[in-house]
């Protein structure tokens, strides 16, 4: 789709490059947006003091509105911009306005004010925007988002013979497979989310990436793991074995008798009928189960390493028959956590796990991917039997529709007929948990050089990363560990300025990492990668939603049930391997089985 903004400068007019055009123009058919007035506060409040620091913020929330609404930076008409106490002399927003623009010259307005809204802010930004549309477009199913298990969804209806079109919101496949270099082209790549499969259990992720030619990388485990205690003491013990030396009397002991019970409980689980076998498990909170059990303090600090990193949640925060379960998904919870072979943490991809995601879309026909244009609604009412889906950037009538997004984010849809009542309040139940996932990248694994695996475990409540991994992929000279902040420290590290957070990380991985090491000798980062999913618009949290107490038993029923001819995927809907890469695929698979049987199923 060609852009159809269409800009220009009339002969004799002063040169405006490179930060505007004195004339845009919208051409074809187009959807009008215009946004609210944008200003230098962050979800948290915080109004930086320096005016660029200002801009950045106010561009970051423009760019959210924009991508909210399916728009890109090339779909914008005329940006108006306020500068409280304007010089002339001292053109500032110049830079910031240019990077944000990435080339693309809208017309623009630069308005001086003496003051805006609040006192503290010193600049606003507003845009007018035009969405390019395309002409209705037939095909027998749609499917709703790029991630894995809607791009496997197409794989197999294409396969069989089906017209698809595949709908993404976001500008880019992969959901939460997001894979970025530390330098365009210099094949240093890190996960932002997703990391790691296996190949043996995760049968459909490594299928998929040996078809594709994927090279793989086997996790480190290779020397001792780091133990940060709740009082913030450090010691280490060998990968596979347990932290020793507790400041808790008989903290061991607590951790391995809660670890033991975990796993006991999760094998008793039918993942194919949790409720039935577990349904009392649903009226507590994974925390009142762990005490229900005899944990003590030593017990919930390692449980809560387990849900800060495998859900983003505090154990307070989800059901303990959801968590057991979702451990069982996962063959239980030390197959699940465990960082060796049959793990969930076994392998990880040298080009970052996106290259899944990239390589699947590039099998399906050409054209078959919208991209930047979320789904609006879905209509089943016609009186012609088809489905209408509306998205930003386009509308589509088919026979069915897939939608693969999570459960949560269903409020992002509006469904006619209506959800039933029974799968929109799951949707409304389930939560997301909150992870940033923080990457440090070093010159050198020096880490290795003290007999350290670079995995922490840490029992602090306040973080900020509860557990770090080494995720170099040696043979590309890309060093790295991966810190998950997650759950209330994550949330509390959130709420820092961006060089606080990356200090109190590179901090806590001197403290505990470094700390056998003489003071000073733990060498500088080279590069800082994070991405808090709950701040993404087609995300709200990462990594799969988790129910509280109650939810399964009311609702799990209606999970995977289709709304009409609406059928619903994704990694949580999963049997086997819950919020991972290769549940995603799974569900996929479900996906395009349940379409294809009700296409080729004759109307008598």
């Amino acid at each position: 789709m060609k852009p159809v903004v269409v800009t220009s400068d009339p002969h004799g007019l002063f040169d405006s490059r490179p930060t505007f055009s004195h004339v845009a123009s919208v051409l074809g058919p187009s959807r009008v947006i215009m946004t609210a007035g944008q200003v230098g506060v962050d979800a948290h409040g915080r109004v930086p003091e320096d005016l660029r620091e200002q801009m950045a913020v106010a561009y970051s929330g423009l760019q959210r509105c924009l991508e909210a609404a399916g728009a890109t930076v090339q779909d914008i008409i005329k940006l108006v911009y306020y500068i409280v106490d304007y010089d002339p002399n001292n053109r500032v927003h110049v830079e910031p306005l240019v990077a944000f623009l990435q080339g693309h010259r809208p017309a623009t307005t630069l308005v001086p004010v003496p003051c805006l809204a609040r006192p503290a802010f010193k600049f606003e930004v507003e845009a007018y925007v035009a969405i390019p549309q395309q002409p209705t477009q037939e095909v027998d199913v749609v499917v709703v988002g790029a991630g894995l298990s809607g791009l496997k969804t197409a794989y197999d209806l294409q396969k069989s013979g089906y017209s698809v079109a595949v709908v993404e919101a976001r500008d880019r496949v992969g959901g939460k497979t997001w894979s970025v270099e530390q330098t365009t082209g210099d094949g240093k790549f890190v996960d932002r989310g997703a990391a790691w499969i296996n190949d043996t259990n995760q049968s459909e992720v490594h299928a998929l990436a040996q078809a594709l030619g994927l090279k793989l990388v086997v996790q480190n485990t290779t020397g001792n793991v780091v133990q940060q205690d709740r009082d913030g003491g450090v010691s280490q013990f060998p990968y596979g074995s347990v932290p020793v030396g507790l400041a808790t009397a008989g903290g061991v002991d607590d951790m391995a008798a809660l670890r033991d019970a975990t796993e006991k409980a999760c094998q008793a689980l039918d993942i194919r009928d949790p409720v039935r076998t577990g349904g009392h498990l649903d009226s507590m909170t994974f925390e009142q189960w762990i005490t229900s059990v005899g944990g003590g303090a030593t017990a919930l600090a390692s449980a809560t390493v387990w849900t800060r990193a495998m859900l983003g949640m505090e154990p307070r925060d989800c059901s303990a028959l959801f968590f057991l379960n979702y451990c069982k998904s996962g063959g239980g919870l030390l197959q699940m956590r465990s960082d060796q072979k049959n793990g969930g943490q076994y392998l990880r991809f040298e080009r970052g796990t996106q290259s899944l995601s990239i390589g699947l879309a590039a099998l399906l026909k050409a054209g078959t991917v919208l991209l930047s244009s979320p789904v609006r609604s879905i209509v089943q009412t016609g009186s012609d039997g088809r489905v209408r889906v509306v998205s930003a950037r386009g509308d589509f009538v088919c026979k069915r529709v897939v939608v693969s997004v999570p459960t949560p984010l269903y409020k992002e849809i509006q469904f006619e007929p209506p959800l039933p009542p029974a799968k929109a309040a799951l949707a409304s139940a389930n939560k997301l948990g909150f992870i940033n996932k923080v990457i440090v990248r070093y010159a050198r694994p020096w880490w290795r050089e003290s007999g350290l695996c670079g995995m922490l475990q840490s029992f602090v409540q306040a973080g900020p990363a509860s557990v770090t991994r080494d995720s170099s992929v040696d043979s590309k000279g890309q060093f790295s560990l991966t810190c998950f902040c997650a759950g209330d420290a994550g949330i509390a590290y959130s709420k820092m300025a961006r060089a606080d957070r990356f200090q109190a990380v590179v901090d806590q991985v001197k403290a505990t990492l470094g700390a056998s090491l003489p003071p000073g000798s733990v060498p500088d980062p080279v590069g800082f990668e994070e991405h808090e999913w709950s701040h993404d618009q087609w995300a709200q949290g990462c990594p799969c939603p988790a129910a509280p107490p109650g939810a399964m038993t009311l609702y799990d029923h209606a999970l995977r049930t289709t709304h009409g001819k609406v059928h619903f995927v994704g990694t949580e809907t999963a049997f086997e391997w819950k919020g991972y890469m290769d549940g995603a695929l799974r569900s996929g698979i479900r996906g395009a089985e349940e379409v294809s049987r009700a296409l080729s199923t004759p109307k008598l």
